[in-house]
């Protein structure tokens, strides 16, 4: 089906076509810690039309809980925790259901706050991450060089404090036992829209800076994954036909909507800042 350029004239005919509607978030709803004019009434207007909502982020740094606080603060008004996916979330989820790691194992972060609650909240025990150790400069007799055999997987992410130490250390993981630990990245996003106008570097240049370096592939939890997108489906018992999919970046918020056959092959729609 041909795009078709949505307008003040025909917003409203073709939202009535759908039940359910997935959002991005960065550059969608926001940029940085800014509210985009405009888009919280919306929402709400849209909500008080009989719309669901799901809030999907390929941006693991924050939780469902760090969430659904921004959320409050920039005016969202009765919103579940259980309406964000955040991909820190589908990381922890596809640990526990897809690759069905025992409760209680230890999971190497290279990322954020963000991938360290979602797997405490899901039972495991986070190693890495935002340890202090790892912002120290690189020492080769340093601890966390040591690969802890109980590790049974690697998640990588987004963060802000990507340095050699980090880099060494999350090496040592994805080459123990043959390169067998699970390796499971956030999402493949090469930027996002900051504020100011800048455009800054996302996870996916984390996550490919390491599959590079170790010469491995990853499971992908995050935009476009279809695993991600039958899961949300799946939780929020949205009807796939009468979903669209609002989102700045062809080739993961778009091609989500468009592999998934979102509104019969017509639910994507694409917002461009001008």
């Amino acid at each position: 089906m041909s795009p078709i350029k949505i307008t003040k004239d025909n917003a409203k005919a073709i939202f009535e076509q759908y039940n359910h509607i997935l959002f991005d978030c960065d550059g969608v709803l926001w940029l940085g810690p800014d509210a985009i004019p405009n888009v919280q009434q919306a929402v709400s207007a849209l909500e008080k039309q009989g719309k669901t909502f799901a809030f999907v982020s390929n941006n693991s740094s924050a939780s469902r809980n760090t969430y659904h606080e921004k959320f409050k603060r920039l005016g969202y008004k009765g919103l579940q925790k259980s309406q964000y996916f955040p991909t820190c979330y589908s990381a922890a989820t596809c640990i526990k259901e897809k690759l069905q790691i025992p409760i209680g194992s230890k999971v190497w972060v290279l990322g954020d706050h963000g991938i360290e609650q979602e797997l405490e909240e899901a039972g495991y025990v986070p190693l890495g991450g935002t340890d202090p150790g790892l912002d120290t400069p690189f020492d080769p007799d340093h601890e966390l060089l040591i690969v802890d055999k109980d590790v049974k997987a690697v998640v990588i992410g987004s963060t802000k404090s990507f340095n050699y130490m980090r880099i060494a250390s999350t090496l040592q993981y994805l080459l123990a036992d043959n390169k067998s630990i699970p390796f499971i990245g956030t999402n493949i996003d090469r930027t996002y829209p900051g504020p100011k106008g800048l455009v800054l570097p996302a996870g996916g240049s984390v996550v490919e800076y390491m599959a590079y370096t170790a010469d491995r592939r990853f499971i992908d939890v995050g935009k476009p994954s279809q695993v991600l997108l039958d899961a949300i489906i799946d939780h929020c018992k949205f009807d796939r036909s009468k979903t669209l999919m609002v989102g700045d970046t062809l080739y993961t918020d778009i091609k989500f909507g468009n592999d998934g056959n979102l509104g019969g092959g017509a639910g994507s729609s694409l917002l461009v800042s001008i």
